[in-house]
């Protein structure tokens, strides 16, 4: 038994071996007092609910297969450093009078560093302490920093781009850019950074 919201009797019927049901309805009296518990959460819960229970496991499968709860905290991780790019970003052009593409290439790189530090402690943390040591830690950062770079340059093209050939202003040309490239850091990264094959190779070795 695992219902989502009140539904428990749905949980039953779609989980149990029950050859035929029957309904009998009924009729709700207008409320006295107090304040209905259904909410818009309610029905969203009900329709997830529903699509759980047609598919016999196979969402919870999904769910474990492509390891949703990393790709959530990944996001996280990146939205931080969306923040610590801009901030970066107009520090470089405004303070220190640096050019467009230096100063992407620049604040993108401290978010690098940001989004590294954040993924290796929280994101892939279970993943990180099977792998011990400053040097698979600097492995690790290379290869971050490695996929992370050509989504840089292309972010430095697309934020020239826009704003030399298009005339976007820049502020709004370095998220748009950052939006683009997402999704190359993603995948990519869980891929190849944090690799779980790695720790089940060492424990092999240990064994």
């Amino acid at each position: 038994m695992n219902p989502l919201g009140y539904k428990i009797l749905l949980e039953v019927i779609g989980r149990g071996n029950v050859d035929r049901v029957s309904e009998v309805g009924y009729v709700f009296q207008e409320r006295k007092e107090g304040e209905s518990k259904v909410t818009w959460r309610q029905y969203v819960e009900y329709l997830m609910h529903l699509a759980k229970l047609r598919s016999r496991g196979r969402i919870s499968r999904l769910r474990e297969k492509f390891q949703f709860g990393r790709f959530l905290r990944f996001g996280l991780v990146g939205f931080s450093g969306v923040f610590v790019d801009l901030a970066a970003f107009y520090f470089l052009r405004t303070q220190l009078g640096l050019g467009i593409a230096r100063s992407t290439i620049l604040s993108a790189e401290v978010a690098v560093i940001n989004n590294f530090i954040w993924n290796d402690l929280w994101t892939f943390g279970d993943i990180s302490r099977g792998q011990r040591g400053k040097r698979q830690r600097f492995k690790r950062f290379l290869k971050f920093n490695l996929i992370c770079l050509m989504g840089i340059i292309l972010q430095a093209l697309i934020v020239s781009l826009m704003h030399d050939v298009f005339g976007v202003n820049e502020f709004i040309a370095k998220p748009i850019a950052i939006v683009l490239v997402t999704f190359w850091n993603f995948w990519l990264n869980l891929k190849l950074s944090w690799r779980v094959t790695d720790v089940q190779s060492s424990k092999r070795r240990k064994s």
